[in-house]
């Protein structure tokens, strides 16, 4: 039982002893803007408006929020732990790949409402990570079409965009 363990942690493994595969590249959490995470053209196709900065974990973290005018709204948030700390602290826990980045995805029930919702945690350096979440609000009109699969799907796909943007905004 302990070979078939850890042929199965080691099966998960990338070379540098990860659960998630090598990065490929690096974002400096302290340095990007979590706002510009996506474009106004990606804002008027996605029917968003602008975003709202935050700060959160004593001011550690930094998010802004995109809130939907169709009932659904997008965050994404800075922090300065692995995402592997995010293994296991939903039930719902998994690690997908967003745009070639590991990541944690999970999709409790959101407080409150029982709607769908989805969160990636993404391996983007060494002791740090980014969360993308993506909400669907009760006063949306079409909010029970919304499954959590394709919310989860929704968001993965959203987190690749965020991460092109940032990419292009740490290198400029």
């Amino acid at each position: 039982m302990a070979a078939l363990v850890l042929v199965l942690v080691t099966g998960c493994s990338s070379a540098s002893g990860s659960v998630f595969p090598d990065r490929p590249y690096s974002l400096d959490v302290a340095v990007v803007d979590p706002c510009s995470g996506l474009t106004d053209d990606q804002l008027e196709a996605m029917n968003l408006r602008a975003g709202s900065a935050g700060t959160s974990h004593g001011g550690s973290s930094r998010g802004c929020t995109w809130p939907g005018d169709d009932g659904v709204g997008y965050s994404l948030q800075t922090f300065d732990s692995a995402a592997s700390a995010a293994l296991g602290a939903e039930p719902t826990s998994t690690v997908v790949t967003v745009a070639g980045f590991g990541a944690v995805q999970s999709s409790p029930p959101a407080t409150a409402t029982g709607l769908p919702f989805c969160q990636v945690v993404l391996d983007v350096a060494d002791d740090a990570s980014l969360r993308a979440q993506l909400q669907v609000g009760p006063r949306g009109a079409e909010r029970d079409r919304h499954t959590v699969d394709g919310t989860c799907a929704r968001i993965r796909e959203v987190a690749g965009l965020m991460l092109d943007n940032l990419r292009r905004q740490q290198a400029g």
